[in-house]
């Protein structure tokens, strides 16, 4: 007779029920460190009225008028919401002819930023309305708002009007404790198969841009990019960059002691030796615009300017330090046109970085000793003529990049033939398709290089023009992609709406179904592109094998959130996840997350997830989730562990159904962090068979599973 042994484990994951007591922001005064940061006129409110009063010996008048506002904030504190069921508060419409029926709106705040809807405090109350001459109980319920996961530290209540409406009075502001646990969702099948799409990912997708070299050190970050804006103007010889129109295109220098070239001290060495000493991988982006910063470039104030207020008249804005640096435009909003490159910059050719290389070797070793292995063909190349217009005005062409790449890139290769070289680097979407000098997606210069999307024609020239020998003078195919959602990226917006917009927007890598939720899908699909739906990395991935095989992709700009969001934080690991599967080799974030932050969490839970230096490496396999929009199941093996990353993309828990497609016998710890705990141990047990159900993964969160091999006496099938 033949049996199997399957062993079922449930676990309780992490959802205990808060023991917060009731949080006060106003009994009389402020309190719990919330302060007055209102912005309506001073005397359109009062926090010391004293009657009418809900309970004890005073209340807040309010007149509501012109979108005029009450804002508390505790800053120096955060709340997280699922110690808390509600907010509530007393309203009473006041007395007298016209009283009661006032419109106003309460808003709940994290650092400023709206977290929870702008809600109608009329909707709150009994009835709809709000009534004079009595005290009303307004409330918001936090579980059916979506507010389950997150933090806040302030409130706004505002005028909803704009125009000038009866006082009113409020009073015993709360935010509720919590006495059980949020409402959970269903359970998720996941199904995982360590033997299907099999593929070692690089560690080089856990890069940064910038940062501090000793946290990067700590968090294990694994590339660190030195990119941006003002390096496409880095004068390495004199250690100045030109701001461009970040900060009205201002030379601003590093180091002041140019007796040697390069500076002592400069800040590119800086920057390469705390990285190789901290075991980073450095990426150095090399200018190619053909501009650099004079080499007579001030070393205080007033710095050269692109657009000199003195030499081109007056201007929109002005640096306030240095009110002869304009913006470029005149007073009418007319951009100045004519300008000299020659006030901030000098010509610089392939030449003059092919010296830089020179120094890199010397200083830190060649690429294949330990020094500078990573190169960029400078940044955004298709906005030159909107960033370094001052020198470039004119649109960047299919040609004019080709040829920097062909000549930059020749002589990183010719200077150090063990280094690697990534271009073009795209500054989103629309230069997949077109150049500068197209119409985000089209126009005469695609046109006239066979209507082939302007990606997939640099690829091919890659393949068409090798080095001698037949090398590649450009190794990865380097992109930046943003998501376009309405305060996705770059944010701080965490609200539940935006807080899905965010993590559904990570479809925009992948699904060639998904239509991005927006300006994009204004693009429409007419053709064999798609253009609606980006499905980024199988698109370029898809080019890379029809016109240059054996390039690699690189994804060396994105942002999916500021550092504080908790949805930013699940969507990095996510990106983790896609990254490994879809077969991205190198990536670096926009920019380093700070110290302690949410986002920073992610890393470590790939890096560090259980504190003592245990990693997430190996391969790739396969993990399916049968609802990616509430769960999503990355797998990885390696080093004899099997490992599923789960992120709970939902605002109420959710359990998960795991089924392996060949019976695991070993221990299994659970790992993960969500927006009010860091990464941290969950549970742990033993398992022999193919199912384990994980229950009540949090709301926006991410777990890591790491199953450990047994001896596998129970894997299979067995005879008595």
């Amino acid at each position: 007779m033949r049996y199997r042994l399957l062993l079922l484990v449930l676990i309780a994951v992490a959802v205990s029920v808060a023991h917060a007591a009731p949080l006060d922001v106003y009994a009389d005064a402020l309190a719990n460190g919330f302060t007055d940061q209102s912005w309506a006129a001073a005397g359109d409110y009062d926090l010391s009225n004293t009657a009418p009063v809900h309970d004890g010996g005073d209340s807040i008048r309010f007149t509501p008028n012109g979108w005029g506002g009450l804002q508390f904030v505790a800053n120096a504190s955060e709340f997280a919401f699922i110690d808390y069921r509600s907010l509530s508060f007393w309203v009473h419409g006041g007395s007298g002819a016209g009283a009661g029926g006032q419109t106003i709106w309460v808003i709940v705040t994290d650092n400023y930023d709206a977290v929870s809807a702008t809600l109608d405090v009329a909707s709150l109350v009994p009835g709809g309305v709000i009534q004079p001459d009595t005290w009303q109980l307004a409330t918001i319920d936090f579980d059916a708002q979506g507010l389950t996961t997150g933090t806040f530290n302030g409130i706004n209540i505002m005028d909803g009007t704009g125009s000038l409406q009866d006082a009113l009075y409020i009073d015993d502001i709360a935010f509720d404790e919590r006495t059980s646990a949020p409402p959970g969702g269903g359970s998720v099948a996941v199904t995982v198969d360590t033997s299907a799409n099999v593929h070692a990912f690089s560690p080089d997708i856990f890069g940064v841009s910038f940062g501090d070299a000793a946290r990067n050190a700590e968090i294990g970050y694994t590339v660190r990019r030195w990119g941006g804006n003002s390096v496409t103007r880095y004068n390495w010889q004199v250690d100045v960059h030109n701001t461009a129109s970040d900060y009205y295109y201002e030379n601003i220098p590093g180091a002041g002691d140019r007796t040697e070239v390069p500076p002592i001290g400069n800040d590119a060495d800086a920057f390469v030796g705390e990285s190789l000493d901290a075991g980073i991988a450095p990426l150095m982006t090399i200018p190619t615009i053909g501009w650099t910063p004079r080499a007579d470039s001030p070393l205080n104030h007033p710095f050269f300017a692109g657009f000199s207020v003195a030499r081109y008249g007056a201007q929109q804005s002005t640096d306030p330090f240095d009110p002869d640096a304009g913006n470029g435009y005149h007073t009418n909003g007319t951009p100045i046109t004519g300008n000299d490159p020659h006030d901030t910059s000098s010509e610089a050719d392939a030449a003059f970085q092919q010296g830089w290389i020179a120094h890199f070797q010397s200083t830190f070793g060649n690429a294949s000793s330990g020094g500078v292995r990573l190169y960029s063909l400078d940044n955004e190349v298709m906005l030159w003529n909107s960033t370094h217009r001052d020198v470039h005005p004119q649109p960047t062409t299919y040609d004019e990049t080709w040829a920097n790449a062909a000549s930059y890139g020749g002589v990183i290769k010719q200077q150090d033939p063990a280094a690697q070289v990534t271009g073009p680097v795209t500054w989103g979407y629309c230069d997949l398709f077109g150049s500068a000098a197209d119409d985000c997606l089209d126009g005469a210069d695609r046109q006239a290089h066979g209507g082939v999307p302007f990606v997939a024609w640099y690829i091919g020239q890659v393949c068409a023009n090798p080095l001698a020998g037949g090398v590649h003078v450009v190794d990865y195919v380097d992109l930046h992609y943003y998501p376009q959602g309405q305060n996705v990226a770059l944010s701080d917006d965490d609200s539940p709406a935006t807080a899905a917009r965010r993590l559904r927007s990570l479809k925009e890598l992948y699904d060639p179904a998904w239509v991005s939720e927006s300006w994009i899908a204004d693009l429409q699909d007419t053709n064999q592109y798609h253009y609606d739906k980006p499905n980024l990395i199988p698109r370029v991935r898809a080019w890379i094998d029809q016109y240059c095989p054996g390039m690699k992709l690189a994804i060396t700009e994105y942002n999916w959130g500021n550092d504080g969001t908790a949805s930013g934080a699940v969507a990095q690991a996510e990106l983790f996840g896609i990254f490994a599967r879809e077969g991205v080799d190198l990536a670096t974030r926009w920019v380093a997350p700070d110290a302690g932050s949410r986002v920073e969490r992610a890393y470590t839970l790939f890096r560090n997830y259980d504190g003592a230096g245990a990693k997430v490496e190996g391969s790739s396999v396969a993990a399916t989730s049968a609802d990616v929009e509430q769960l999503g199941a990355y797998g990885f093996a390696g080093a004899g562990r099997t490992m599923v990353l789960l992120t709970n993309k939902d605002t109420v828990t959710h359990d998960a159904a795991l089924t392996f497609a060949s019976a695991l016998a070993g221990t299994w710890r659970l790992y993960g962090f969500d927006a009010g705990n860091a990464v941290h141990p969950i549970a742990t047990g033993s398992m022999s068979g193919t199912t384990l159900a994980l229950s009540a993964l949090p709301p926006i969160s991410a777990s890591l599973l790491v199953i450990e091999a047994g001896d596998g006496i129970f894997a299979d099938d067995f005879e008595p």
